[in-house]
């Protein structure tokens, strides 16, 4: 089978391009030609088709002109366009399978998909087809108020990072794309937590476009765990994050070295917190990955992942597991799925940094039960969460799509 996959990243940005890598390799294992259209970029990995790869959009850099631009890209890209037709008139494709592409590419790659009847697939890593800021998540809090297409809420609110410009684009762009019927189109959506399935019925879209399939990884990839005792967060140092309940958290015991991996936006106001409140027991390290993040997380006590907002189905759960490292994570979105609670790790209440610390003190005062409930989790991974069943699936969903035309 020839898939194209499409990812506005070409590089290992985030878990959702874990997924986008890690899919890739396995469909070529299995002998399937796997051809990606995504975005240029210094940090991107080498690619046999990079030459119709779009030119590099970055919205942060400033100038009235260069955020015009980036705008109308937004809502239609007419590069993306002409380079994916491009491409499929020199190659042919049985399918699409789109991964994170708004906003770089944007849906204006579908009218020549169609074309061609190739159907398209969307893996919802986020909630960008039902949210314009693709979170459900504004001021400090879980937002819902643009079910029933009420777009214009991203506006009011200021939803995309609190600009008025930005919130004005992307409700320009919700309420265009739904008009022109883009998500409508989509043949068959992924969903990797039953969260993220119910809620895109509950929003809306029928049952029968949603296919539930959740992330994988393999276990071999990871060392079983080395705890050289430390309770550790790694990610993405935002808001939603709960980095805050995680700090308060460490204030109840300054006998527990916390550890926090990741950039973000709010690093520098997190760092400055921890010197203000004198908490010695916290250490940021930084931006890691590949074989240095692998070693922080198999010698991790137990991994914290304190998310206020509506998380899917987190690579950070699985690779901890993986790694025979219990989770203790919030009681929101797709995490509780992941977490067998008491068993290989804890759900506590979102927000709550009591609630946190009492389930981080359950785990440091009795670590050879913490060692056992990791290697729980390190089975259940291997059994549920695997290469083969996770191919298996995929294989149906794509062959399904295929023999309907």
């Amino acid at each position: 089978m020839k898939i194209l996959s499409i990812n506005k990243y070409f590089w290992k940005k985030g878990g959702s391009e874990s997924v986008f890598f890690n899919e890739k390799k396995m469909l070529e294992s299995n002998g399937h030609s796997v051809i990606p259209f995504s975005m240029q970029g210094d940090k991107n990995e080498s690619s046999l088709y990079s030459q119709y790869f779009i030119d590099e959009v970055d919205y942060s850099k400033a100038g009235i002109k260069n955020r015009l631009l980036s705008a109308s890209k937004i809502i239609y890209s007419f590069e993306a366009k002409k380079k994916i037709t491009k491409l499929l008139s020199d190659y042919s494709a049985d399918l699409a399978h789109f991964h994170i592409f708004q906003h770089q590419i944007s849906p204006s790659v579908f009218g020549p998909l169609r074309k061609k009847k190739i159907p398209i697939i969307l893996t919802l890593h986020d909630l960008k087809p039902m949210c314009p800021n693709y979170k459900m998540y504004t001021n400090g809090r879980v937002c819902e108020e643009c079910k029933g297409g009420k777009f214009y809420n991203c506006f009011k609110n200021r939803c995309t990072k609190g600009s008025l410009l930005g919130s004005t684009i992307n409700t320009v762009e919700m309420y265009l794309h739904y008009a022109m019927g883009y998500y409508q189109d989509v043949d068959r959506y992924i969903a990797v937590s039953k969260f993220y399935k119910n809620k895109m019925i509950e929003f809306g879209f029928p049952e029968s476009k949603i296919s539930y399939l959740p992330n994988y990884v393999d276990v071999d990839d990871f060392n079983i765990s080395d705890d050289k005792g430390y309770v550790l967060f790694f990610g993405r140092l935002s808001e939603e994050k709960g980095i805050s309940t995680l700090l308060e958290s460490a204030k109840q015991n300054k006998d527990i070295p916390y550890h926090i991996a990741g950039t973000g936006p709010l690093e520098k106001e997190f760092k400055q917190k921890v010197v203000r409140e004198d908490l010695t027991n916290v250490k940021f390290l930084g931006f890691k990955s590949g074989k240095d993040l692998k070693k922080t997380i198999s010698e991790a006590t137990c991994v914290v992942i304190p998310s206020e907002w509506y998380e899917n189905c987190p690579m950070t759960v699985l690779e901890s597991l993986a790694s025979g490292v219990p989770v203790i994570g919030s009681n929101i979105g797709g995490i509780p799925e992941l977490i067998n609670d008491k068993v290989d790790g804890f759900i506590f209440k979102t927000g709550n940094s009591i609630d946190l610390f009492e389930k981080i003190q359950c785990i440091w005062s009795d670590r050879k039960s913490a060692k056992a409930m990791g290697l729980i989790g390190r089975e259940k991974i291997a059994t549920e969460f695997n290469l083969s069943v996770h191919y298996e699936k995929l294989m149906s969903i794509y062959k399904s799509e295929v023999e309907k035309l």
